[in-house]
């Protein structure tokens, strides 16, 4: 026997699936310096300068002397492997509070 699947249920499952994905949370570091990074605000940004390897570090502290500062250590390199395709990958460490809340991140980008 099949069961009539009403609008009330339907509306039931779409509420609890939103309330899934909102309970998904995550503190993002603060960028006051991301012109020098632009793939962590951009994943598809492109030097397109064939042959060039573009990569650095930036060290970013707020509050110095308060306890549980926040702390944002960044490491980058991105190089285009051809005309129309470059990759990278950023190593991202977010410290804030006192050692409570810290987030290392890894990513990898692909652009074309």
């Amino acid at each position: 026997m099949h069961k009539k699947i009403t609008n009330t249920t339907w509306g039931i499952c779409i509420v609890m699936l939103l309330f899934l994905i909102k309970l998904q949370g995550q503190q993002d570091p603060q960028y006051t310096q991301y012109m020098y990074n632009m793939n962590v605000v951009n994943p598809a940004y492109t030097t397109n300068e064939p042959g060039m390897l573009n990569f650095g570090t930036l060290y970013r502290t707020q509050w110095k002397n308060a306890v549980g500062a926040p702390q944002t250590l960044t490491f980058f390199a991105h190089a285009p492997l051809s005309k129309k395709i470059e990759m990278g990958t950023s190593i991202i460490s977010d410290d804030i509070g006192d050692g409570s809340l810290k987030e290392n991140n890894i990513y990898v980008d692909f652009a074309y």
